[in-house]
């Protein structure tokens, strides 16, 4: 068997220029619902396929596919790798997964951009999923241990004999979480920490959260939403099409918000079921390409990846408010102020988080704590922020959501006539992302 003539590419005719091409995802769906007999690999790949099919790239021109996954996958360690070969693609597309919490995806594409930049690469997709409907359950180190041993075991009665001994509480398995590792608390309740902290008032959540859906919910009507989405036949029986979102709720009020009781702060809490983004399955991803070698296909880009800024900060403070750092920080470096951006995508983990990072931008006592200077970087206009909605009614399955944001965003810009955007994600770990996107297209 020959070795394909894409394995090693001899040849560079493009400019270094990393531009997005389009983005795919499929639906948003509340966990255990239409993709609840649904995989990591089945959503990526379905997506995928979406991607490569509505771009018309030939798949012997893709280098790679990446993959942002959050919660550790026991069937498909590589996500990625792991697509390439479930959908048949040319054997010479490397692949890789990666987790770096909700910027996973924003890191698939950052790395994406940074490949081509060197030359290293020039067609890439790049994405993440999450499937909590698929979550693995974690059994005691004591059942882990008793089981290797009793693999180990050469005979029956030996089997039998460990069995009689092994006490049956260890098989208790322990339920999934998404605490903060490192400090115990949920990102829930960080977030109430958050809002303490920042003022953020529960009606003025619930206002935001309200905002959220009914933008979102236009959106759908318009069609907007549909432009993203790859139809997915749903597993195990495949008769029913998963092509719509099914988080959104345009009916709902502030007068309905307001009777959802606090979930993390029972007796002082604001954060609500209503105010918070739901647990979410769904895939997405991006072409990522060389400029110019892009043209020579054919294919035409919509944005070009001007630059992306990772930042952390301490996890026992303000867990999410990276994106108030992470922002100033990426539009510093290349010389623009909050003036010059056209259109934000502020990932909506909860109503309080982006809020509270909103109002901190806009904080000259906390641009001098975190950046040296009395004057506050500015205001993020309501009317540039998140056109579309955003997470609190979209949904967010971690390791998709920055692909989402690169692909909304690139779409967004040439729909509104708009030259410059800003994607922003907080994340587990006290870390953060910001990614500076023009138009081309």
């Amino acid at each position: 068997m020959s070795i394909s003539k894409k394995y090693h590419r001899t040849s560079q005719t493009g400019n270094k220029r990393p531009v997005i091409i389009d983005g795919a995802r499929s639906a948003f769906v509340k966990s255990f619902s239409a993709f609840e007999d649904c995989d990591t690999l089945e959503l990526y790949s379905r997506t995928i396929a979406g991607l490569i099919q509505k771009t018309g790239v030939s798949v012997d021109e893709i280098d790679e596919i990446s993959c942002g996954v959050v919660l550790p996958q026991t069937k498909n360690g590589n996500v990625a790798r792991d697509t390439i070969i479930n959908l048949g693609l040319p054997s010479h597309i490397h692949g890789y997964t990666l987790n770096r919490a909700c910027t996973s995806s924003m890191q698939t594409i950052a790395d994406a951009a940074r490949n081509i930049m060197a030359g290293h690469d020039q067609i890439i997709l790049a994405g993440g999923v999450e499937c909590i409907s698929d979550t693995p359950i974690v059994y005691s180190k004591e059942a882990r241990r008793f089981l290797v041993k009793l693999n180990k075991a050469k005979t029956p009665m030996a089997r039998l004999a460990m069995l009689s001994q092994f006490s049956a509480g260890a098989w208790l398995p322990k339920p999934p979480s998404i605490s903060e590792p490192m400090t115990g608390l949920s990102m829930g309740e960080h977030s109430e920490i958050m809002a303490k902290k920042n003022a953020i008032q529960r009606e003025e959540q619930d206002r935001f959260a309200v905002a959220s859906h009914q933008k979102a919910a236009k959106a759908q009507a318009a069609g907007i939403l549909a432009e993203e989405i790859v139809p997915i036949w749903a597993p195990p029986k495949f008769q029913v099409c998963v092509d719509k979102d099914n988080l959104i709720r345009g009916d709902t009020s502030l007068e309905a918000l307001a009777k959802i009781r606090p979930a993390f702060d029972r007796k002082y809490g604001t954060i609500t079921a209503g105010n918070a983004s739901a647990l979410t399955d769904g895939a997405a991803a991006c072409l990522i390409a060389d400029e110019g070698f892009a043209k020579s296909l054919g294919l035409k880009p919509k944005a070009l990846v001007r630059d992306v800024m990772f930042v952390g900060v301490n996890p026992h403070d303000q867990l999410l408010i990276g994106p108030a750092l992470a922002i100033p920080l990426l539009l510093k470096r290349n010389g623009l102020s909050i003036n010059d951006i056209d259109l934000f995508e502020i990932h909506e983990a909860f109503a309080a988080q982006v809020l509270s990072c909103i109002k901190s931008m806009d904080s000259a006592t906390f641009c001098e704590e975190y950046f040296g200077s009395s004057k506050a970087f500015g205001l993020v206009p309501d009317d540039k922020l998140n056109l579309n909605g955003g997470a609190l009614a979209i949904g967010h399955p971690f390791g998709a959501t920055g692909a989402r944001l690169a692909g909304s965003l690139a779409n967004a810009l040439i729909r509104q006539n708009k030259n410059i955007g800003v994607i922003a994600i907080c994340a587990q770990g006290g870390i953060a992302g910001a990614m500076l996107l023009e138009r081309v297209g």
